[in-house]
């Protein structure tokens, strides 16, 4: 059984995309790897490099939850992901679908201060 973050299959690629470690284009018709929890594709020599790597592979099976309502928080879809050191980022990070709410900003400002309230002497 495949989880997620490891469900990376071989696939040829059907779209020209770009690859999610190394950011160069993958072609129509060259073999690459493909991850649905992810939605994402790699070169298959980036992919394996990144498994040989341990310190990526510690850090981006790492999954934050979500400060507002618990799940976990999309870590593989999220627009910073490229730029997120998860073993250094706040804790109180917010799913795709709390920042969509209206009141995401309202319901963040709770969380935080109940957090900051929850932390005092």
């Amino acid at each position: 059984m495949q989880t997620e973050g490891n469900d990376w299959i071989n696939l040829t690629v059907k779209f020209s995309s770009n690859c999610k470690t190394c950011g160069k284009k993958i072609s129509k018709g060259e073999l690459a790897l493909w991850s649905r929890s992810n939605k994402s594709i790699k070169h298959v020599e980036c992919h394996t490099r990144d498994l040989s790597n341990p310190s990526y592979v510690s850090i981006n099976s790492k999954q934050l939850k979500c400060a507002i309502c618990g799940s976990l928080a999309g870590c593989t879809e999220c627009e910073f992901e490229k730029n997120c050191d998860r073993a250094l980022v706040s804790q109180l990070c917010v799913c795709k679908i709390c920042y969509d709410d209206e009141k995401a900003l309202e319901n963040y400002y709770d969380v935080v201060n109940s957090f900051v309230t929850s932390k005092k002497p």
